[in-house]
C-alpha cells in the first residue's frame, strides 16, 4: 500500500551547519547511491532526550530479473500498478519516510518525538542487505539495478555513531524491507552500541515472507555479506536473524514483532515469490495468518520475553503511520505499546487474532 504525496509538501534541507532541535534533516552522502544510480542521503533528527531511534525504511524488494525491471512510480502507483520496489528517493518519497506515526518529532502527542532520530533511506531493493550491481537486461546494459542497500547502511551508521555516540535508550525498529533489515543488521549496530551500557529494543513491523530462496538470493544475487545470509536456517530469515541476535545478547536487549494479520501487501508480495501475480485475495489472506502464526510460534519459542503487537486491518505496517497512535488493539495504541517497551515492560497486544476466526 502506498501513501500518495500530499501537494507542496516540504522537502527537509541539507543538513549543513549545527541542527536546530526537532527539524528533519536530510544528510546527502556522495558515496550512496539509490537503485537507479541517482544520489542517496538518509535523515536525521535532533531531539533533547539522550535517547536514540535508528529506523530502516521500507520500500519493496526485487529479486530477479523481472521485479528490477519494474520499480514503483507514482504515476504507475496512480494508474494501479505499484511496481515491486522505489528505486530513487525522490519529494515523494519524503513524505512516507518522516514525520509519519514514530517520526512525528514536533508532534508532542508523540513519545518519541524528542529522541534523536536517523531514518535510514531505501531505494535498493534488498533488504538493505545488498552490495552488488545487477544487469537485468542482457540486451542493454543501460539497465542495471544497484543493489547497494549494505553500503548505504554503512556509510549512514558512522555518521550517526558521531552525531549520537552515547545514548541512554536505542531502539532499532524497521519497517516492510526495513523490518528486515531492523532484523538482519541490528548486531552490526549493537558492535558500537553495547547493551550493557545502553537500553535496547529491537522492533520489526510487518516483516514476512518465508520463501526458501532468500539465501540464495541474498548470496548470487544482492551479494549479501556472508556473515548475515549464512544465519539463515529456515524459510523465514527474520526469525532466523532474531535467533542469532538473541543467541549474541539474550535477554539484555528487548525483542518485538508487529504486523497485521490480513496484510494486504505481503499477501501479494508472498503469491509473487512464489510465482502467481501481484495480487492479494481472502484464501492468501488465510495462508499469510497462518504463515504468521507460526512465526509468532517460533518467535515465542526464541525467548518468553519476546512481545507482539499484532492487529486485524487490512493495511501494511503501522509505525509510521496515523495507525500508530490512532488504532486501538485491546484498548492499547501501538504508540502506547512501545512506549511501554522501551520502558522496561513486557506484554502482547493482539494475540487472539492469530485463529482463523479471530477478529472477523
Amino acid at each position: 500500500m502506498i501513501t500518495p504525496v500530499r501537494p507542496g509538501i516540504p522537502v527537509a534541507p541539507e543538513l549543513k551547519t549545527r541542527p536546530r532541535y526537532n527539524t528533519w534533516y536530510r544528510v546527502p552522502k556522495e558515496e550512496g547511491i539509490t537503485g537507479d544510480g541517482g544520489p542517496w542521503h538518509f535523515y536525521l533528527s535532533k531531539g533533547h532526550e539522550r535517547n536514540l531511534l535508528i529506523f530502516f525504511a521500507g520500500g519493496g524488494v526485487a529479486w530477479d530479473a523481472f521485479t528490477a525491471a519494474h520499480p514503483t512510480e507514482a504515476a504507475g502507483v496512480l494508474k494501479g500498478d505499484p511496481g515491486y520496489y522505489w528505486a530513487n528517493l525522490r519529494p515523494v518519497t519524503e513524505f512516507m519516510n518522516i514525520n509519519q506515526g514514530i517520526t512525528e518529532n514536533r508532534n508532542k502527542l508523540n513519545y518519541f518525538s524528542d529522541w534523536n532520530m536517523a531514518v535510514i533511506t531505501y531505494s535498493t531493493g534488498d533488504f538493505h542487505l545488498g552490495d552488488c550491481d545487477f544487469y537485468y537486461d542482457r540486451s542493454d546494459p543501460g539497465k542495471v539495478m544497484h543493489f547497494r542497500g549494505y553500503r548505504n547502511f554503512s556509510i549512514a551508521l558512522e555518521e550517526i555513531k558521531r552525531r549520537f555516540p552515547e545514548p541512554v535508550k536505542l531502539l532499532i525498529a524497521g519497517d516492510s524491507a526495513g523490518g528486515f533489515g531492523a532484523a538482519a543488521l541490528s548486531g552490526e549496530i549493537l558492535k558500537h552500541y553495547d547493551p550493557d551500557r545502553h537500553s535496547v529494543t529491537v522492533c520489526s513491523d510487518s516483516a514476512l515472507l518465508p520463501w526458501d530462496k532468500w539465501k540464495k538470493i541474498m548470496r548470487k544475487r544482492w551479494n549479501t555479506r556472508p556473515e548475515i545470509y549464512e544465519r539463515i536456517e529456515s524459510s523465514n530469515p527474520v526469525t532466523d536473524w532474531y535467533r542469532a541476535l538473541y543467541k549474541e545478547y539474550g535477554d539484555r536487549i528487548g525483542y518485538l514483532y508487529t504486523c497485521s494479520c490480513r496484510d494486504e501487501v505481503l499477501s501479494a508480495y508472498w503469491n509473487a515469490i512464489k510465482g502467481n501475480d501481484y495480487v492479494s485475495d481472502a484464501g492468501i489472506r488465510l495462508d499469510f495468518r497462518d504463515a504468521l502464526r507460526s512465526m509468532v510460534y517460533d518467535l515465542s519459542d526464541i525467548t518468553g520475553s519476546f512481545c507482539f503487537f499484532l492487529n486485524d486491518l487490512p493495511v501494511h505496517t503501522a509505525i509510521r503511520n496515523p495507525l500508530f497512535r490512532s488504532s486501538l488493539v485491546d484498548g492499547v495504541s501501538m504508540h502506547e505499546w512501545l512506549k511501554c517497551m522501551v520502558n522496561g515492560e513486557h506484554f502482547s497486544v493482539g494475540m487472539g487474532y492469530l485463529s482463523k476466526d479471530g477478529g472477523r
